[in-house]
């Protein structure tokens, strides 16, 4: 474990570092939810549930650094705990301790804070794509974090709709519709039918105690893909912000991910600039001359 901990950077020992704890944290919640799971007075089909989500995460943590390794590029420590706090968000807090049912905007919090930090990742493309060119304009930049972040929202809905039709789960969360607008329903071919408000429902004979029907998960995918897409504007709002230099964004320079063999600085006119690693060194040397 401490080999593969060097070769992805996690630092260990006396040189840990503040994202590097943030890791071993999340690892050790994790090796406390097994053993909860394991000696918990749970069905074994949870258990064994709980155990498989643990193991899945536990791999999905690192992923912050094998990305960095991946495609050489530099993810702020303060970046890697908030996708830290996003992984165990969603199955381990959400699904085991069940935060989707106890506190109600849970699922909402999480799709919104995935839009804000896969805008982040997704402003990386430019330079990983035009490596030689050092400046990228801002609308270049903004438009692919956009981009990125739906393109994320869209995937994560096509694997909740193929785990709900193959496996029997219900990741679209349904909700009760107590009208009903459909084409369907009309009295001839072009014309809306409308039942305004459902007062009972009978499936296979049986009255269910609801008045309306369930919209199999359709008005959770739009939602999750609006709040997503909010995330993913206030992430460029505050990109622009900071490049004008608002100082109450100021710290936004702690989320920007740059090439490992960059660094970015800002200069008094406000604008970036992206200097390689040899430049730096030049500039160094020439100051101690």
């Amino acid at each position: 474990m401490r080999k593969l901990a060097k070769r992805l950077g996690i630092k260990t020992g006396s040189m840990i570092d503040a994202q590097s704890f943030a890791l071993f944290l999340a690892e050790g919640f994790l090796l406390i939810t097994i053993t909860w799971s394991v000696f918990g007075k749970l069905p074994v089909s949870e258990k064994i549930n709980n155990i498989f989500i643990c193991a899945l995460v536990s791999a999905l943590l690192i992923m912050p650094w094998v990305f960095e390794r991946c495609f050489g590029v530099e993810l702020p420590g303060l970046l890697k705990i908030l996708l830290i706090m996003l992984i165990l968000g969603g199955p381990v807090l959400g699904k085991i301790y069940k935060f989707y049912y106890k506190i109600g905007p849970w699922d909402k919090i999480l799709h919104t804070s995935s839009g804000f930090l896969f805008a982040a990742i997704g402003a990386l493309i430019p330079q990983l794509v035009d490596k030689k060119n050092k400046e990228h304009s801002t609308a270049l930049v903004l438009t692919c974090a956009f981009c990125f972040t739906l393109t994320i929202a869209v995937l994560w809905e096509f694997f909740e709709y193929g785990m709900d039709k193959f496996f029997n789960m219900d990741m679209q969360q349904d909700a009760w519709v107590p009208a009903v607008n459909s084409y369907l329903l009309g009295a001839e071919k072009g014309v809306i039918g409308r039942i305004p408000e459902i007062s009972s429902v009978i499936v296979n004979g049986e009255q269910i105690a609801v008045n309306g029907y369930l919209d199999i998960g359709l008005i959770d995918t739009m939602n999750d893909m609006l709040v997503c897409t909010l995330g993913g504007l206030i992430y460029c709002a505050c990109r622009m912000l900071y490049h004008h230099r608002v100082k109450a964004l100021a710290w936004f320079k702690n989320i920007i991910p740059t090439i490992a063999d960059q660094h970015e600085f800002m200069i008094p006119s406000g604008d970036f600039v992206h200097a390689g690693a040899d430049a730096v060194l030049d500039d160094r040397r020439d100051d101690s001359k």
